[in-house]
């Protein structure tokens, strides 16, 4: 299911290409460490990029944000969504999201699932990710309390649900 869309301020989000990843990870890398610690810049957001689905945002010739997703059955996990800081508060975030829920929703997908830090942990740019995603329809389905695999600190994730109507 190839999409393109095109926004305004000649914004385009399509399906990312294997050309692509490496923009994909300067966009990731300008949101360490205040959103992507060590581990996820240094092995997980570049695993992912190469196994995952994955569609940008490119605005004025050059990646802007990127969002990743996996399926299985009839439920989906959005496992990374990043816009540089420069581009944040555009519009962009919720357009590629958008885009990924439409072509699941064509594609039967019945549930999109998001991991993000919960609320139970205070850090300022989380509670405008929570915002994000509550904005988008998501809502707190279970909290846990996980330990960092880079600092070593405790600190709580929540998943995120939403449920995609029929079509």
């Amino acid at each position: 299911m190839k999409s393109n869309r095109i926004l305004p301020g000649n914004v385009n989000i399509r399906e990312a290409t294997e050309d692509d990843r490496q923009e994909a990870m300067r966009v990731a890398k300008s949101l360490s460490p205040r959103w992507f610690d060590n581990i996820a810049i240094g092995t997980s957001i570049p695993r992912d990029l190469r196994i995952q689905r994955t569609h940008v945002a490119r605005e004025g010739g050059r990646i802007v944000g990127f969002v990743m997703h996996t399926t299985a059955d009839d439920k989906a996990d959005i496992k990374w969504i990043g816009v540089e800081p420069g581009s944040q508060r555009k519009g962009i975030g919720s357009e590629l999201y958008a885009v990924v829920e439409d072509e699941l929703r064509r594609a039967g997908v019945r549930e999109i699932r998001v991991e993000t830090v919960s609320e139970l942990t205070e850090y300022e740019p989380y509670e405008r990710t929570r915002a994000f995603h509550e904005k988008m329809g998501f809502h707190v389905e279970k909290v846990k309390k996980t330990i960092s695999e880079d600092t070593g600190e405790e600190f709580y994730m929540a998943t995120y649900l939403k449920a995609l109507p029929r079509m």
